[in-house]
């Protein structure tokens, strides 16, 4: 799971990613908060699954998958 309390640190560095992606900042806001509350309140997999469904959707570039990753698993809490 993501950690919630590091979550506007976590958004910082997504929107890097997303902005390099070539989403817009209106559509960026809504997907990152989608991205992090299903890893936060569900589990990175899930939020994983959700990522993969926007690139098949060509809402976001296949080439940002694993920069995201990169960050989720930077800001995933371990028990």
């Amino acid at each position: 799971m993501l950690d919630e309390g590091r979550r506007t640190e976590m958004i910082y560095f997504l929107k890097e990613v997303v902005s390099e992606a070539g989403v817009s900042d209106k559509l960026a806001e809504p997907f990152m908060a989608s991205l992090a509350a299903k890893g936060s309140r569900e589990s990175v997999d899930s939020a994983v699954e959700f990522l993969d469904s926007k690139i098949e959707e060509e809402f976001i570039s296949q080439d940002a998958r694993d920069p995201i990753k990169k960050i989720m698993r930077r800001f995933t809490k371990y028990r």
